[in-house]
């Protein structure tokens, strides 16, 4: 072993100790952790948009969109996901992580400030660093310390409020209204990542939190992705059309990346069309709601949190995951959440559920989340 494979495995054997180690398990057991929140990625409906894909589409666009990567699905599902958004335009990236690293390097400068929520995605996080912008991270939803953040003179530079609207650790909302109030009344530019929300809220469209509160055309950029409710992979930005132009023109995760394939873009569509039934998430948020109600008579507090994501903090590293392997045990695929994803101390049980859970799914997984740390207290 050299020096170097020494020092990593150093590092590794520290993780470990810490009980901070990952490994990449299959999935195995009831999904309670993936975030096919509204189990489209499954449903035969969705089998059957994309078996026809295979004969009468192009199955890969091996450039980058600036070059010969563009193939007219492109165009024309960008159009069909502006109008989802209710934006002017919309922009196509290959993963979340890159749209929110696409759109925040390329719009903010290191003249500008930007009031950033402290548990933003690491997405955001890597994007604001590469921007170089001047970062306020500001305590989780405080509205007091946003505007008094915003109330401070900045000479020289924008000002930009950037945040999600569902968070996937905690499964609290970001009051989007109220932000778009003190942006508007600030001067300042609101940054939405509708991801976790997108296909789950929204009356009309079901197209995400934005459109709950009514803030599109208040948003200067709206981030969403597929690989959630929408049961695909990829992402998209929406936002007005000369935004738009500027990541085509200066967004460097989008200009030097290979086009998505065409055979992925219809798997994109189809996750649009079929996440408008409003039953499945009616469903979805009636039956994590007996989660909750069975988890709170239980002595388990997820009161913050709404729509499918129920967070059962337990704190320690250790207990976390032994909490999970038991869970495992049982036969339900629920994962532990450790740092740096959540807070130090902050170690839990992330459950997700599905609309294709049943009651009876949800019953059990309750007991056993409730039988196993109640043994770990009296343990």
């Amino acid at each position: 072993m050299n020096d170097l494979e020494k020092a990593l495995k150093d590092g590794l054997d520290r993780l470990a100790e810490e009980n901070l180690s990952r490994t990449l398990e299959p999935g195995a057991g009831l999904d309670f952790t993936s975030n096919d929140y509204l189990g489209l990625s499954t449903a035969p409906g969705f089998r059957e948009r994309i078996s026809t894909l295979i004969e009468n589409q192009a199955l890969s666009a091996p450039a980058s969109r600036l070059l010969r990567g563009t193939h007219p699905a492109h165009l024309d599902l960008e159009k069909k996901l502006a109008e989802f958004k209710g934006t002017e335009a919309a922009l196509i990236f290959p993963t979340g992580y890159q749209a929110n690293l696409g759109l925040l390097s390329a719009l903010l400068g290191p003249e500008d400030r930007v009031l950033s929520d402290e548990l933003n995605h690491a997405s955001i996080i890597d994007g604001l660093r590469l921007s170089g912008a001047q970062k306020c991270i500001v305590p989780h939803l405080d509205l007091n310390r946003i505007e008094e953040e915003l109330s401070r003179p900045h000479p020289g530079g924008r000002t930009f409020i950037v945040t999600e609207s569902y968070f996937s650790m905690d499964g609290d909302i970001a009051p989007l209204g109220d932000y778009a109030e003190l942006a508007e009344k600030y001067s300042a530019a609101l940054v939405v990542d509708d991801a976790h929300a997108t296909g789950l809220f929204g009356d009309v469209r079901g197209s995400g939190l934005a459109e709950e509160f009514g803030v599109e055309s208040s948003c200067s950029a709206i981030v969403s992705t597929f690989g959630k409710a929408l049961g695909s992979f990829g992402a998209f930005v929406g936002g007005s059309r000369v935004l738009i132009d500027w990541l085509i023109n200066r967004s460097r995760p989008f200009i030097f990346s290979t086009a998505t394939p065409p055979l992925l873009l219809g798997m994109m569509e189809a996750g649009v069309d079929l996440c408008g039934d409003p039953g499945a998430r009616t469903r979805l948020h009636s039956l994590a709601e007996r989660l909750r109600n069975a988890l709170s008579a239980g002595g388990i507090d997820c009161s913050a949190s709404r729509g499918p994501i129920v967070p059962v903090i337990i704190g320690s590293n250790e207990a976390a995951l032994d909490a999970a392997g038991k869970l495992g045990e049982e036969g339900f695929d629920v994962r532990a959440i450790r740092p740096p994803t959540v807070a130090p101390g902050s170690a839990r049980l992330r459950i997700s559920v599905h609309a294709d859970h049943c009651e009876n799914d949800i019953d059990r997984l309750a007991a056993s989340v409730l039988r196993i740390l109640t043994q770990e207290k009296t343990g």
